[in-house]
């Protein structure tokens, strides 16, 4: 195994520095030994429920900037495993 790609969600409460730093801990004599995991975080969707506005973060914000309304969220539970590479042969 070559790379392994994670998306993480926002709201998962997951931090991509631990789950590096466990990834590393467990690699070990493993057939991923040699493996660089690459976490990407996953942009949150919102919709404002007073203004009707939809946003898009890359922080975690409960409160609409437009109007200061509570805000509803469309992701941020996601902790996917998008990808694995792999070598041939």
């Amino acid at each position: 195994m070559l790379e392994v790609h994670v998306d993480v969600g926002l709201l998962t409460g997951v931090s991509p520095d631990a789950l590096a730093f466990y990834f590393e801990a467990l690699q070990g004599d493993t057939l991923g030994r040699q493996a660089h995991l690459e976490v990407r975080l996953v942009p949150l969707r919102a919709a404002c429920t007073e203004c009707g506005a939809r946003l898009e973060q890359g922080e975690l914000a409960w409160t609409c900037p437009a109007c200061g309304g509570s805000l509803t969220f469309d992701n941020g539970a996601e902790l996917t495993l998008r990808q694995l590479v792999v070598e041939h042969g």
